[in-house]
């Protein structure tokens, strides 16, 4: 009998959920940032000048949901845009000064949330998540790729 509650992709996205809620939450309060918003200030953060295609592929959220967070983000003035030196067709997306400023003040309470989550861990515990997560990472990248024609 198959029982939800005891299915692995299931569980994956209650606890996703969970830990995104309550950190989505003081985002929200604090900063007016969405989870999407702060995944894609942090995917900019990270490796700006950056496209939105690249945005995409790194945070697994579809374009058109890329193109809105990108477009709420720069209305705030927290990214921009300059075309590229070898496609002006090509928008390259970094972080503004507000952005940047934003991003500084949310790190530390990212930080904090990770710390208290991994404190019901053992360090050993920490250590064979980290590994765990990487292998079921690998093991959906394969079995994408295998179903690529």
């Amino acid at each position: 009998m198959f029982d939800l509650k005891d299915f692995l992709p299931y569980k994956l996205s209650i606890l996703s959920q969970s830990v995104s809620g309550l950190i989505a939450q003081e985002y929200e309060n604090k900063f007016g940032l969405n989870m999407n918003q702060w995944r894609t200030l942090v995917v900019i953060n990270a490796n700006q000048p950056v496209t939105a295609r690249t945005i995409s592929d790194l945070t697994l959220l579809d374009k058109m949901t890329i193109s809105r967070t990108v477009r709420s983000l720069k209305a705030r003035k927290l990214v921009q845009t300059a075309t590229s030196g070898s496609d002006a067709r090509r928008l390259m997306l970094s972080l503004t000064k507000s952005g940047t400023q934003i991003y500084d003040e949310v790190i530390p309470i990212a930080k904090n949330y990770e710390t208290r989550l991994l404190a019901a861990l053992t360090p050993q515990e920490q250590h064979e998540l980290e590994v765990t997560m990487e292998k079921l990472l690998q093991s959906t990248g394969e079995i994408s790729k295998s179903k690529k024609p």
